[in-house]
């Protein structure tokens, strides 16, 4: 559901959440989160951009979580990542209730929001494009919101929330 940068991102967020400010070179960090090198190089530029990670040169140096990073949502940090973080997108290929149909043909409304399926009845796709107009909605209808709120739950966590749940 996550893609393999946000994987890499909260691995490398939950490594170092739990060496507190003890500095780790970036070369140990990839070798013991199974990240490779040069994701991990690009994780840790963009953390240290943004204040979530210092780094220190030198002897000695390596990176470890700033001094504000416990307040910030791994949403907003995996969004710097992935343009659309989460399970957002329709796992079908070609999918069985003709949604992508629907957005090709220009049967989505104003506001990006589809017409009821049945007059009255308003249900929602499960994959945020709106209200699913197909009498016979996918076989995710039902599990998909279920997921989103799982991941939704996730991005709102903290990095603070991290440290101290990984056995060494």
């Amino acid at each position: 559901m996550l893609s393999q940068t946000s994987r890499y991102v909260l691995s490398v967020l939950c490594y170092l959440a739990n060496r507190g400010q003890e500095p780790v070179p970036a070369h140990r960090i990839a070798a013991e989160t199974g990240a490779p090198a040069n994701y991990v190089a690009k994780i840790l530029g963009t953390l240290s951009r943004r204040g979530v990670v210092r780094g220190e040169k030198g002897w000695g140096g390596g990176y470890a979580l700033g001094p504000r990073a416990a307040e910030v949502p791994l949403g907003d940090l995996l969004a710097l990542f992935d343009d659309h973080p989460g399970p957002v997108d329709c796992p079908f290929s070609a999918p069985i209730c003709g949604c992508r149909v629907a957005l090709t043909q220009g049967r989505i409304g104003r506001g990006g929001r589809r017409p009821a399926r049945h007059a009255g009845e308003k249900v929602a796709c499960p994959y945020g494009t709106g209200e699913c107009i197909n009498p016979v909605p996918c076989p995710l209808q039902g599990h998909w919101a279920r997921v989103r709120d799982g991941y939704q739950g996730l991005a709102g966590a903290r990095v603070g929330d991290l440290s101290g749940r990984v056995a060494r």
